[in-house]
């Protein structure tokens, strides 16, 4: 079996593609990502979710990927980086995200960095609304 995650996070086989940036910068989930840096695991120097050039990039203290929309779901961002697709499902209800890497199923959680007071008080209106 070669990719594992798929038996548990069904979105891992779905096609992505990077999204244009009036795409992400009108999706309610796309501002939340870019509205502040998160935490991944224990790692607290912060992943951030950027357009930049029109391309929309994911910064991490392990190098830099992509991220998009997986146009099955509306609660998950994808993100290809360190040779590795992850699945980060967001929960609507507070700020955080919950990571699973397609290659072998491992999940890790995030959370914003610094003030999430902004982030908390939008996902209570739904980020379809920001």
């Amino acid at each position: 079996w070669k990719a594992p995650a798929r038996r548990c996070f069904s979105s891992c086989s779905d096609r992505t593609s990077p999204p244009t940036e009036a795409a992400v910068r009108s999706s309610g989930l796309g501002r939340v990502a870019m509205a502040a840096a998160w935490s991944w695991g224990f790692n607290r120097e912060g992943v951030r979710f950027v357009v930049e050039k029109g391309e929309a990039l994911f910064r991490s203290p392990w190098g830099q990927g992509r991220w998009g929309f997986v146009p099955s779901r509306d609660d998950v961002i994808f993100v290809d980086f360190a040779q590795q697709m992850h699945m980060l499902r967001f929960d609507r209800a507070h700020a955080r995200f919950v990571s699973t890497r397609c290659s072998d199923g491992d999940t890790v959680s995030g959370n914003p960095l610094g003030d999430t007071a902004d982030i908390t008080r939008r996902l209570e209106d739904g980020w379809d609304k920001w």
